[in-house]
């Protein structure tokens, strides 16, 4: 036994030479299985060095003095590992593995051993702890197992254990959304951003709002690099709303992005050579007139232009006035009442009408000619009252 206790203090004085290490006693009991050794109580003393990684190497030194109902004893030194687990709380729990020599008094034989167990320190302070193990301990030579617990405080000195760093939450780009979350990262500063880290999208077409200069475009509507909806033709018209794509460059549009045609002959104002044709002339691809209806209907069997009716004439001779290339051929139609040669003659006689009417308001002879055409070309059903009117009617053919 002395021989024990002199090992320790050569131990103690050794490990108080360092720093960063841990010194403990314990009370333990044992059960031992299949051995006539009897169970037994026993003191534990241990002496531990802290390592990198959470680790430390144990010495410990044991000692029994009743083992086999007799006076005889039992010592014991181990080497233990332990690795320790941190947590947030002052329980520390562990795990430990090693090997050793067992020495008996006695009719038992001496022998190496090995153990393992695991365990839990609970912090009173920031230098002592209790601790309590549960240990498996084989002896090789004897052949039997010790299975028991052990009761202690320990003492750490010098430096503090190896503690686990604590997770440091980075947010680069200050957006509130830690980098580990975050999956857009460097977001410029003071954008507002969605859990995902990533710059507002509120109208969801891929443009972020603080560079979106089209808020609230409409859904599936494609945009530009400033979120605002494409506009192909750049006629200030968006993509998906305007009906007239290709608009050439510079040309005035309505707001369905079709270009403008003021005088509403059917040609854009952009090809329209001959501006504010009125609706009653037929048009050319180019806007120029073709034809005229004076809209001029005459009762069955008459020839003669009522007041009602003078404004149209008017309005071509005002136009033959101020287009001195333009001709005019006055053409005179009947319904098919009656038979084609009286309509003949009938005809003659209304685009005759119309055409005296035009020289009476200052147009050229020269310019202005008439013939009737009887019931050709019907624009109506000859079957319909209202369809025979519409067909006694005189139009004018224009040339250049």
């Amino acid at each position: 036994m002395k021989k024990v206790i002199a090992g320790i203090s050569i131990v103690a004085a050794t490990l108080f030479a360092a720093d960063n290490y841990e010194f403990g006693l314990g009370l333990g009991h044992h059960n031992v299985s299949n051995s006539p050794m009897d169970d037994y109580k026993f003191i534990n003393a241990r002496f531990g060095k802290y390592l990198p990684h959470n680790h430390i190497l144990r010495l410990e030194v044991e000692s029994s003095e009743t083992v086999m109902n007799s006076d005889d004893s039992l010592s014991r030194v181990l080497l233990n590992v332990e690795h320790y687990f941190n947590t947030d709380t002052k329980i520390t729990p562990y795990a430990f593995v090693g090997i050793g020599y067992q020495m008996v008094q006695g009719d038992y034989d001496s022998n190496g051993v090995a153990d393992l167990g695991i365990g839990a320190k609970y912090g009173i302070n920031k230098s002592i702890n209790a601790f309590l193990e549960i240990r498996g301990l084989r002896d090789f030579g004897n052949n039997d197992n010790h299975f028991g617990a052990i009761v202690g405080l320990s003492f750490q000195f010098g430096a503090e254990k190896e503690e686990t760093p604590k997770k440091v939450v980075l947010d680069s780009d200050k957006d509130g959304v830690n980098d580990e979350n975050d999956k857009c990262a460097n977001t410029p500063a003071n954008v507002k951003v969605d859990a995902n880290g990533c710059a507002l999208d509120s109208d969801k077409d891929g443009v972020a709002d603080y560079l979106d200069k089209c808020a609230n475009t409409p859904a599936n509507v494609k945009v530009d690099a400033n979120g605002c909806a494409l506009d192909s033709d750049k006629d200030g018209v968006a993509d998906y709303l305007d009906k007239c794509a290709n608009t050439p460059a510079n040309v005035k549009v309505d707001a369905n992005g079709c270009a403008l045609d003021s005088d509403k002959d059917g040609v854009a104002d952009y090809l329209d050579k001959c501006p504010n044709t009125s609706k009653d002339f037929k048009v050319d691809k180019t806007g120029c007139p073709l034809s005229f209806n004076f809209k001029i209907t005459f009762a069955k069997n008459s020839n003669v232009i009522t007041s009602e009716f003078m404004p149209k004439v008017e309005e071509l001779a005002k136009f033959l006035k101020e287009n001195p290339k333009y001709k005019v051929e006055i053409q005179g139609y009947t319904d098919n009442t009656g038979s084609e040669t009286y309509n003949k003659k009938l005809s003659e006689k209304r685009a005759k009408a119309v055409y005296e009417a035009l020289i009476n308001l200052g147009v050229s002879k020269d310019r202005v000619s008439y013939k009737g055409y009887g019931s050709e070309n019907p624009i109506a059903s000859n079957d319909t009252t209202e369809g025979r009117l519409a067909n006694r009617r005189v139009v004018a053919k224009l040339s250049y």
